[in-house]
């Protein structure tokens, strides 16, 4: 057998992609090159690797099976590279998934001090929604993906990574922002603008809601946490995130946080891996890099 890793890397790249076109652009191969190998690979291993429709490549069973051990081959190639390179500093690329308060409140910063403490690595952030992050992982599309919603999936270890709390939220302006307590009642007479379905931060919400049987008036649903807190400034109406998304917003005096003592909107944020994911030297640096840079935070990471 004579698989080589150019092989390797047009089969992951492809089925990550999928499509061959987009793995030879990110390759940098022609996609006559790209077809060789991927066809190539195949042959040698005996078997079709993905179900083609037109052009369209469609991952089979043998193709599915084949990513993780494609992955670790990879991986640890990279790894044999790493060490002849430069033996005393880390190096290689790293793909995060994370849904969208941890990707775009608790990450970015954390991943800047990484990158400067180790010049030869690279990280690629891929933001989402939690169910997208949890089809990443399974689809090996990321290396470790950071999600705020629950996941069942039996092929994704579960770690409990730092704890977090939501809150409601108004205007400085609103009616209900002066209340030393809100009824809630209250909240069922007022407009509603939530992230959209599939979100961690719209599940823990509802479950907390639909256990109170309110019918809450939901006016918009929007996917992006930036356009929520703008709209909610602007008095359109009320809703629900994550205080680590608000902190700028507060301090300017631009909303209030609303007193709801009756909903338990505490929540813990988790990292996810596939179970036969090969963990790479740089990925387990980066975890630990992640549990001392949040140590002394107050939703520090949990055991």
């Amino acid at each position: 057998m004579n698989i080589t890793l150019r092989q390797v890397e047009v089969f992951l790249h492809t089925a990550s992609l999928g499509s061959l076109s987009q793995a030879a652009a990110r390759l940098c191969l022609t996609q006559a090159a790209a077809s060789m190998a991927l066809k190539g690979f195949e042959t040698q291993l005996g078997e079709k690797l993905f179900d083609r429709a037109g052009r369209r490549l469609i991952l089979n069973e043998n193709g599915r099976a084949a990513i993780p051990l494609a992955s670790e081959i990879i991986g640890r190639a990279l790894e044999l590279e790493g060490c002849f390179r430069n033996e005393e500093e880390l190096s290689g690329e790293l793909v995060i998934g994370a849904s969208s308060t941890i990707g775009n409140y608790v990450l970015p910063g954390r991943v800047a001090d990484f990158l400067e403490l180790n010049p030869l690595t690279r990280i690629r952030l891929e933001v989402g929604n939690t169910e997208a992050i949890i089809g990443q992982v399974l689809r090996f599309k990321v290396d470790v993906g950071f999600i705020e919603g629950h996941c069942t999936e039996p092929e994704i270890a579960v770690l409990p990574f730092m704890n977090d709390e939501l809150v409601i939220f108004a205007a400085a302006g609103h009616r209900l922002a002066g209340r030393r307590q809100v009824d809630r009642r209250e909240l069922e007479k007022v407009d509603w603008i939530l992230r959209e379905k599939g979100s961690g931060t719209r599940e823990i919400f509802e479950q907390q809601i639909n256990a109170l049987s309110l019918n809450l008036r939901v006016r918009l649903e929007l996917g992006h946490t930036e356009a929520i807190k703008n709209a909610v400034a602007r008095g359109r109406g009320i809703s629900c995130l994550s205080r680590w998304a608000l902190e700028d917003l507060a301090q300017l005096g631009r909303i209030a946080f609303l007193n709801t003592p009756f909903l338990n909107l505490e929540r813990k944020f988790y990292l996810i891996l596939h179970r036969h994911k090969y963990r790479t030297t740089i990925l387990n640096q980066f975890i630990g890099h992640l549990k001392t840079s949040l140590a002394d935070h107050p939703a520090k990471i949990t055991s």
